[in-house]
């Protein structure tokens, strides 16, 4: 890989949360980020701070949904010419509400942007980074990847496909020099709550669950310089904060915890409002 100060890097879902502050964290002089979203607003916002620490910032307003739209995007700014170092995929919408209230769309369209999305874009990269032996690619991803999520079903599911695309291009990656991340996260204090679809349910009512379950919600800024400490360190697959690390450990060999979570989650989410 080139040297930290001559690297080109791609973000996504850099407009807020962890994107943004993954972008901000990561800019210093020499570097150039490519700042991908669909808010246009608030990615020259973004850019205007990565500027201020030296750092080159370019931006791309895209709904990352479109894949046709994004296949266009990657042939005009990303043609093999221009070479990239590192991508962090990052972007991501979810969902709350039972199976049974959840509409078709919602899943499409949590598949395309939560899946496809990640896949096509780490396709587009990796193609490249192959060809010159080196680059990182960082898969942003949640502890329901090990766990599952009742009542975020279709988050839990796209996220358990990004950890199956995780563990096997590890493999191919490595016999490239193409290093491949997964971080599994926890709860962290972003939009994508604020954004969510909620079918059967509510913004307030979800949040109001989420803090009866106790577990810690760790600020962006936070989840963003430990991911990027992880990967600095070479780091491919871990988990944050600390009891995400512990529940992933957890998953596979004690499984009836997992499954007190789940009960306290259902139980919760069944209460009177």
């Amino acid at each position: 890989m080139k040297s930290d100060a001559e690297q080109t890097i791609v973000v996504t879902g850099a407009s807020s949360g962890i994107g943004r502050e993954i972008a901000i964290q990561l800019s210093e002089p020499g570097r150039k980020l490519w700042l991908l979203g669909r808010d246009a607003q608030r990615l020259e916002s973004v850019a205007s701070e990565v500027r201020s620490k030296g750092a080159t910032a370019e931006i791309v307003r895209i709904d990352l949904s479109d894949l046709d739209g994004v296949d266009a995007m990657l042939e005009q700014r990303f043609p093999a010419s221009v070479k990239v170092d590192a991508i962090y995929l990052v972007a991501a919408i979810t969902a709350f509400g039972e199976v049974q209230d959840m509409l078709g769309e919602d899943w499409d369209k949590i598949y395309r942007t939560n899946l496809l999305s990640p896949l096509q874009m780490g396709r587009h990269f990796y193609a490249n980074m192959v060809g010159r032996k080196r680059g990182d690619i960082v898969l942003i991803s949640s502890l329901a990847a090990y766990a599952g999520y009742p009542t975020a079903t279709a988050y839990a599911t796209m996220k358990a496909g990004l950890l199956g695309l995780y563990r096997s291009l590890w493999y191919e990656g490595k016999t490239h020099g193409v290093s491949v991340f997964h971080a599994s996260l926890g709860y962290v204090g972003t939009e994508i709550y604020k954004s969510a679809i909620y079918r059967g349910t509510t913004y307030e009512k979800t949040m109001a669950a989420i803090r009866k379950l106790g577990f810690a919600i760790l600020p962006a800024s936070d989840a963003a310089a430990r991911i990027i400490a992880n990967v600095r360190r070479g780091k491919s697959e871990f988990s944050i904060p600390a009891y995400a690390a512990v529940m992933r450990w957890i998953a596979p060999r004690m499984p009836f915890v997992v499954s007190a979570v789940h009960r306290r989650i259902m139980n919760i989410y069944r209460e009177p409002s």
